[in-house]
């Protein structure tokens, strides 16, 4: 089945609780709820009465349309609908009768276990106090199996349901279906879809079988593994479904999942072909009537807090997922007055094809305290409410790659960049949000939106200049107190006020900018604060903006490079390494025109350590020793050099199409030795160079050496563990496990967490015969990188060692 990873939903929980049929005693106490599940608590109580009306009226209707009156309940948080649903016990007088139909309907009608039983119980502490519920429930009616003689014109959909994940851009959708004449034998089908790139991204073909093992094993299945809302659908509900996702497919040129094209035209006649008869036509048309009004806002989860649903809006907008983008927007927004949803969609798609919007980055999105444009104040009736209020106030500062065209103008929403990059096409916005709660499907949406990059340019220079103080300086006193705990709530607050203050001083002084284009302080100080926030990748942005007007002065170009080194460097960690090559590339090409300007040994030294880092070793070397003849003091030139060499010599330069030879290895290895020994007498603190050396002495087999140099570089560095590390290891192989281990277990100290590191313990605690402290060693890796040969291999050693 299509798999997803769960928002931490409700699911697992719910079922736990009540595996095992435990009594009220035993029953553990309901979790406390947030302040916003308190507010939708009294929200749901105030519409007591308007809930039994609407049931009610749509009691004719049958069991659908009531559980569809009851959509502010079921669509509500489990723990705010179960805490929901205690209290209507406790409502006395004309409320006490709404409520009683309230809660025989919930009590019967809501899918999720918790909240029913809850439910059933205020019905009954309703009728012990004389409240019996006015409203008739229409029995459930049960499959029946056709007449012999009833012919099958189309397969019948039994059940569907689909996930409430929409805000992710995917949706999982299992449909079964009853073509035999057995009401209770099922065929099963599992959609994976998404409505960002790859439209039907998986389809699995179920095994037949019973309704009652598929409502156990798939739907609450699911719901316990994924941990995810599943909401039952219609046949026409879950045509359009696909036929949205296929939409995708055609628009981003891209192929539905190999099983469903190899399906296709059963799947034609399960669910895309045009109607059958009158019955199907019409439920197309309630569906088409219902999702202009609605969209996918069924299938939005209901515990997404205002601050992620704004997350939510800008990462669908920027990634093509328009329909839930256009779904988010509030009903009386002035997008939604002006267009359709299929327009909305239709005009977006053609400016992605034209702007290529790529590389979506949000630095934070956070409660608003004061507004960009220069007439608001904390306070004002339109003004920054806090995140439990009804409409609050938020603010969001992301980034986007994209080509600047003309179609850009008719995007109403499309923000003005404070900061680009023409280099790159990368854009920077600051964007404000007002929000509302949807009363149908409690779920945040977007009122109101604001282009605060662009009020902050109508700010005055004093005004500008104040802003950027007062932002630093609230930054200042956060880091002049003491750190809160790592992983703590206090910790994640205090991260998201510093890059939000200075995220919010570097789009003022984009605007300072403006105005002062030449002002090399104002220059310098966002620099300042892009480094300090680690956002290299603006910082280069922010010189080659200053190149662009000042001229661009070598002194600027090397420190561009040198900010492209780095993003190139965050890129790799990330795990994004064709992004980083490209980087890479451009520190290079941009480093090569600054030595060529400028042939100084900390230029030749910068462009020998960048190309080493693409595995241009010989080209690096050659730049190295020319740094070393510029500047023949430089004691980095040197270590640098040492590192080219000592690469060169693993045979992993890109330039190497044959083996070196052990002669050319020693003679790399030795040339290599001899830098870091220049390296040493210039500077002696470089980090690690004796580490290095007894590194070197090691591959030449020089084992006296090396002892004697990682013995220097541990007494010169006692909180050195790569030192310590190298020692130890050294012991081990030299058949000394009870030194190797003191040396190891110090290393460990420093670096707790090196897998490497325990690995070497281990095995000297397993040839020192410390069995229990080996397998201590063992567990522990297992639980950082379960799975290791290493392990299983040492594992072995002590097995064979308990035999004996």
């Amino acid at each position: 089945m299509p798999r997803r990873e769960g928002r931490g939903g409700h699911g697992a929980r719910s079922h736990a609780a009540h595996s095992g049929g435990a009594s009220r005693r035993t029953q553990p106490s309901p979790p406390a709820l947030s302040d916003e599940q308190r507010s939708q608590v009294e929200a749901l109580l105030a519409e007591v009465p308007a809930l039994a009306a609407a049931l009610h009226a749509a009691q004719p209707q049958g069991r659908g349309e009531l559980l569809t009156a009851l959509n502010s309940v079921t669509s509500a948080a489990e723990p705010a609908a179960v805490a929901f649903t205690e209290r209507l016990g406790g409502l006395s007088g004309e409320q006490a009768r709404a409520a009683a139909d309230v809660a025989n309907a919930l009590g019967e009608l809501e899918p999720r276990a918790d909240v029913a039983r809850q439910a059933r119980r205020s019905r009954i502490r309703l009728r012990s106090a004389g409240i019996v519920p006015s409203l008739v429930i229409p029995a459930a009616t049960a499959p029946t199996a056709l007449p012999v003689d009833t012919p099958l014109d189309r397969p019948l959909l039994a059940e569907a349901y689909v996930s409430r994940t929409r805000e992710n851009g995917e949706l999982n959708l299992i449909t079964a279906w009853q073509e035999g004449r057995d009401p209770n034998q099922l065929q099963p089908w599992a959609f994976l879809l998404d409505f960002w790139r790859e439209g039907i991204k998986d389809v699995i073909h179920m095994e037949p079988m019973r309704r009652s093992r598929f409502q156990r094993e798939v739907i609450e299945g699911m719901r316990i593994e994924q941990q995810a809302t599943l909401v039952p659908l219609t046949w026409a509900q879950a045509r359009r479904l696909v036929q949205d996702a296929l939409a995708v497919n055609a628009w981003r040129g891209t192929s539905p999942a190999e099983e469903f094209e190899h399906h296709r035209a059963q799947f034609e006649r399960l669910l895309l072909a045009e109607p059958a008869d009158e019955a199907q036509a019409a439920e197309i048309a309630a569906e088409d009537e219902r999702f202009a009004r609605e969209g996918d806002r069924p299938f939005i989860g209901t515990d997404i807090e205002a601050d992620e649903m704004v997350v939510n809006w800008v990462g669908a907008w920027s990634l093509g997922d328009y329909g839930l983008a256009y779904d988010l927007l509030g009903d009386d927004h002035p997008i939604r007055r002006a267009q359709s949803r299929a327009e909305y969609m239709a005009l977006r798609r053609q400016w992605a094809d034209e702007a290529q919007p790529d590389g979506l980055r949000v630095t934070v999105a956070r409660e608003q305290e004061r507004r960009a444009g220069a007439l608001w104040v904390p306070g004002a009736p339109a003004g920054a409410a806090g995140l439990g209020a009804v409409r609050p106030e938020l603010e969001a500062f992301w980034s986007l790659v994209l080509k600047d065209v003309e179609m850009g103008g008719q995007l109403e929403e499309l923000p003005m960049a404070t900061l680009l990059s023409r280099e790159t096409g990368r854009h920077w916005y600051w964007t404000g949000y007002t929000l509302e709660r949807d009363r149908t499907y409690g779920i945040w949406l977007v009122a109101r939106m604001r282009d605060e990059g662009a009020a902050s340019q109508a700010l005055t220079l004093e005004e500008l200049q104040r802003r950027i103080g007062e932002a630093r300086e609230k930054v200042k006193q956060i880091t002049a107190q003491e750190p809160p705990a790592p992983g703590s709530e206090e910790a994640a607050a205090a991260l998201r006020t510093i890059s939000g203050e200075l995220t919010a001083a570097l789009h003022y002084a984009d605007a300072l900018a403006v105005k002062l284009p030449l002002d090399e302080t104002v220059f310098r100080e966002a620099l300042s604060d892009a480094r300090s926030l680690g956002n290299h990748e603006r910082a280069a942005a922010l010189i080659e903006r200053r190149e662009t007007r000042s001229g661009g002065s070598v002194r600027l170009q090397f420190e561009r490079g040198i900010e492209e080194y780095l993003v190139a460097d965050q890129y790799g960690r990330q795990g994004a390494h064709e992004v980083e090559a490209g980087w890479l590339d451009r520190a290079v090409h941009t480093l090569e025109r600054v030595v060529e300007a400028e042939p100084t040994g900390e230029h030749l030294q910068g462009l020998g350590e960048l190309l080493a880092r693409q595995g241009h070793y010989e080209r690096a070397i050659e730049r190295l020793r020319e740094g070393v003849q510029v500047e023949p003091d430089r004691a980095m030139l040197y270590s640098d050099l040492a590192d080219a060499l000592m690469s060169q010599a693993s045979g992993e330069g890109v330039e190497h199409a044959e083996p070196l030879t052990e002669e050319e290895r020693e003679r790399l290895a030795r040339e290599a030795l001899e830098a870091l020994r220049e390296a040493s007498a210039r500077d002696a603190s470089i980090h690690g160079i004796y580490t290095r050396v007894g590194a070197i002495y090691d591959v030449l087999g020089q084992p006296e050496d090396a002892l004697l140099a990682l013995q220097e570089a541990v007494r010169h560095d006692p909180a050195d563990a790569e030192a310590h590390y190298a020692l130890g290891s050294l012991h081990l192989s030299q058949g000394k496990p009870a030194a190797a281990a003191a040396e190891l277990e110090t290393a460990a100290q420093h670096v707790p967490f090196s897998v490497p590191i325990r690995l070497a313990l281990a095995s000297a605690y397993t040839a020192a015969g410390r069995h229990a402290e080996a397998r201590r060693e063992l567990d522990f890796i297992d639980r950082v990188q379960p799975g290791l040969p290493q392990v299983a291999e040492l594992r072995a050693r002590l097995a064979r060692h308990a035999k004996k």
